[in-house]
């Protein structure tokens, strides 16, 4: 009984763990870069080079591409993908 106990024990700090390190993930499948802006819990000018992936916060949160004004929100594991300076 006590090493069942150890072991749900280790489950569930493993699960919050991973959870507490989601990080919603931007991707920028354009070969150049794009102004955005970032609202999570709190807003951000920001910007992501050409063919590059960055990690943006645990969410939710919602991204817009400046030049397009093309939006999208993610929470969790999410991942936003830019595409012809849009989100798909």
């Amino acid at each position: 009984m006590k090493r069942t106990i150890q072991c749900l024990l280790a489950v569930a700090g493993f699960a919050l763990c991973a959870s507490a390190s989601a990080q919603i993930k931007l991707v920028n499948k354009d070969s150049k870069a794009h102004d955005v802006l970032i609202k999570c819990s709190s807003s951000a000018d920001s910007s992501i080079a050409g063919s590059s992936t960055r990690d943006i916060g645990k969410g939710p949160c919602t991204v817009t591409v400046k030049s397009t004004k093309s939006s999208r929100s993610a929470s969790g594991k999410g991942e936003l993908t830019i595409k012809n300076g849009k989100f798909n």
